[in-house]
């Protein structure tokens, strides 16, 4: 009796423990962020997209897969020709997310590696799409044009598979060598060109200082020249204003007694003689004052007889 007793016990504790096992194996959490897959006997199940949290499924018939939607970073070593036919090697970085709605489709047709099955391959096209429609040197001047080119492609291709590209940046761009010292020789030509055209800039605008100089020079000169002439033709005209000024004074003022007055203060004591009507006798004119009216002539004449 005992021993039926603790064989039941002991099938009771078994089955306690598989039930236990089994329900601890029926439960499936899908974590934050993610979508979960349901699997029957390794079939994808139509509409069988579960969303955050715990869900119930059958022990050994089915299975959740957990796919990430939150935004994931894949990075890749890619090689493409550009425009001019030279060897581009590219480090790349892409941002996705597998979008929610679309999460069954991409793993029933990918499965979880969608990644190498979509994303890589997509990148590599779109790298060697973009890349030929640039030359080289555009790829190096042009980089970000070139980068925004490249997500938008990628972002345009994966869409419709069920992937968003939500960023995309060229990490490094590596040439040949030979192209780099091509690059590096044109770069030292543009700027032995640039300085030697700066310096004749220079030159053109140093003579063209010094002839605006000469030409401030000669017109200061020119024009010293002209206030010289006409300060001196001012004082000319000023003298001859103060002369003829001086001279219509005078011949306003001019009177019978000023004439007398500067004859009188001119003369040197000697009368003047006085020429006869004849013409021929001179009289002094203090013999005149005197009352001598005898010619000089014959004054002179009878002194000599009186001689």
């Amino acid at each position: 009796m005992l021993n039926k007793i603790t064989k039941g016990g002991v099938i009771i504790i078994a089955l306690v423990l598989v039930l236990l096992l089994l329900s601890g194996s029926s439960f499936t959490r899908v974590p934050v962020g993610s979508t979960g897959i349901m699997v029957t006997f390794g079939r994808v199940q139509d509409g069988s997209t579960l969303s955050e949290g715990l869900h119930f499924h059958v022990p050994f018939a089915q299975e959740i897969v957990s796919l990430d939607n939150r935004v994931q970073k894949l990075e890749l070593n890619t090689e493409a020709f550009s425009k001019d036919i030279q060897t581009v090697s590219a480090k790349l970085a892409v941002n996705y997310r597998l979008r929610p709605e679309m999460s069954f489709s991409v793993y029933k047709t990918h499965g979880t590696g969608y990644e190498q099955n979509i994303i890589i391959p997509a990148t590599h096209e779109v790298l060697k799409s973009v890349c030929a429609q640039y030359t080289a040197e555009e790829l190096i001047s042009k980089r970000a044009e070139s980068s925004d080119k490249m997500r938008d492609e990628l972002d345009a291709k994966l869409t419709d598979m069920g992937i968003t590209v939500t960023d995309f940046n060229i990490l490094d761009f590596d040439f040949s060598t030979d192209f780099i010292n091509a690059v590096e020789a044109k770069q030292v030509a543009e700027q032995v060109k640039k300085k030697a055209a700066t310096e004749n800039e220079t030159a053109i605008a140093q003579a063209e200082r010094e002839k605006q100089v000469a030409i401030k020079k000669a017109e200061a000169d020119a024009e010293k020249v002209r206030i010289e002439a006409e300060a001196k033709a001012n004082a000319v005209k000023l003298a001859a204003e103060a002369e003829a000024f001086r001279l219509q004074s005078i011949n306003e003022n001019l009177t019978d007694f000023t004439i007398r007055n500067t004859i009188a203060e001119n003369w040197d004591g000697k009368l003047p003689a006085v020429v006869g009507s004849d013409g021929m006798s001179i009289m002094q004119l203090g013999d005149i004052l005197n009352g001598n009216t005898a010619p000089a002539a014959d004054t002179n004449a009878a002194q000599d007889a009186d001689n």
